[in-house]
């Protein structure tokens, strides 16, 4: 660590139901003890990470480390903040603390001790070049480090975050068998819908769309590998359409998905890795963004692959 450096954490204490609040005492008991200067910033209500890491961008105060302790939405956060400061390329370091934890999972964090993790990202000189994507619309403007869903994964993140049982099982550490739990109940009640896909100049079309995933790595809801080709240091987005089958064929391809990804190459399956693409739907469905809930309404996305500097220690 630098002399003079300070650490400026943003912490949302309730993510993860406690883990980041574990590991934020964890992480102050160390910075104390070594008698470094940091200074933490709660995200009280929707927005603040947005807004806290953006005031703490625009100050552009040198040997001053960002760092974000929570779960993927609250990095989602920081990283948007960020993007829209007037120094859009300032590093993010981030420590775990949500229920999923896909982005950490995606890009091969190794390190799962929050003081270790620290220790590690205080000792770095250079941060880490990592794929981000970027979806905009006329309304509509956001950086993603996991992916954003439309229709079923997007219903079942609805669902999971407004089920009675997510605070008991993220409680056990559990928040996975939640996610799994209502994807069986979104099975029954998810419909197919019209989607176009654009991409170089042409243009492909589903009647029935079922699974509409745009990806940066291969996770979303906690573990599952959607697209076990995504990688996010490779400079393209992924995107996997399922058609809508009858459940009992659905249940066997997730059956492959969870076992070893063989459902990419189920004739129901479509899916490609690139720079740019663009997509549109014609009934209102649920929307997701990093396991955060983009509401219900028709889409229309246009898909781009960006950069972002972080605080990590990981190899390509």
């Amino acid at each position: 660590m630098r002399e003079n450096e300070k650490i400026e954490i943003i912490l949302n204490h309730h993510a993860g139901n406690g883990r980041a609040e574990s590991a934020s005492k964890k992480v102050i008991k160390f910075l104390e003890e070594s008698k470094l200067y940091y200074e933490i910033h709660l995200t009280k209500v929707s927005g603040d990470g947005i807004r806290i890491a953006q005031q703490i961008a625009n100050l552009h105060r040198p040997n001053v480390k960002i760092v974000v302790i929570g779960g993927d939405g609250t990095l989602n956060q920081a990283v948007n903040g960020i993007k829209s400061s007037n120094y859009p390329d300032t590093p993010l370091g981030y420590i775990p603390g949500g229920s999923g934890n896909d982005f950490s999972r995606g890009i091969k964090l190794k390190i799962k001790d929050p003081v270790i993790l620290m220790q590690a990202i205080l000792s770095m000189d250079e941060p880490r070049q990592i794929d981000i994507g970027h979806a905009a619309s006329n309304s509509f403007s956001h950086y993603f480090i996991n992916n954003i869903g439309i229709g079923f994964d997007a219903s079942t993140v609805y669902y999971t975050n407004h089920s009675a049982r997510k605070e008991f099982l993220n409680h056990l550490h559990l928040g996975t068998l939640s996610y799994f739990t209502n994807l069986l109940k979104v099975i029954k009640l998810q419909k197919g819908f019209g989607l176009d896909v654009g991409l170089d100049d042409k243009q492909k079309h589903f009647d029935n769309a079922y699974v509409v995933v745009a990806t940066n790595h291969p996770y979303f809801g906690g573990g599952f590998a959607i697209d076990p080709t995504a990688n996010p240091f490779n400079h393209k987005i992924n995107l996997v359409v399922i058609k809508k089958i009858s459940t009992i064929t659905f249940a066997k391809l997730l059956g492959r998905l969870f076992i070893n990804g063989s459902h990419l190459q189920d004739k129901n399956v479509w899916h490609i890795a690139a720079k740019h693409f663009e997509l549109k739907n014609y009934t209102n469905q649920h929307g997701q963004m990093d396991g955060e809930e983009l509401n219900q309404h028709e889409f229309d996305l246009d898909f781009t692959v960006n950069q972002h500097s972080f605080w990590l220690p990981i190899q390509k």
